[in-house]
């Protein structure tokens, strides 16, 4: 192995992607999963009984994709910038919906 692969493997920031990784992939998105669960009954029973669908339910699932979007990225090393709570939510820089797309 190289001395800068093995810099790369001893330091922290490649520790703490691993931790990070396993409590995304192991936790938040199982809670992920089940939000989107309850979401999309809440929002099919709103459709069923009032004809349209709630706005901020669409939204909060908007805004859940565009988090589940960004960890992916970070967690595959498509980026460096980490998810939320290291960010804002969303995280600056991602494209944020008009209000025609909802």
């Amino acid at each position: 192995m190289s001395d800068q692969g093995q810099v790369i493997f001893r330091t922290g920031e490649t520790w703490l992607r691993l931790l990070l990784m396993l409590v995304y992939f192991g936790l938040v998105f199982y809670l992920v999963k089940i939000l989107i669960g309850v979401s999309l009954v809440f929002q099919f029973v709103m459709v069923v009984f009032r004809g349209t669908v709630n706005p901020r339910l669409k939204r909060f699932t908007a805004d859940l994709n565009r988090f589940c979007f960004s960890a992916l990225q970070y967690l595959t090393w498509n980026t460096d910038q980490r998810p939320f709570p290291f960010c804002d939510w969303p995280c600056p820089g991602e494209q944020i919906p008009s209000e025609e797309e909802f």
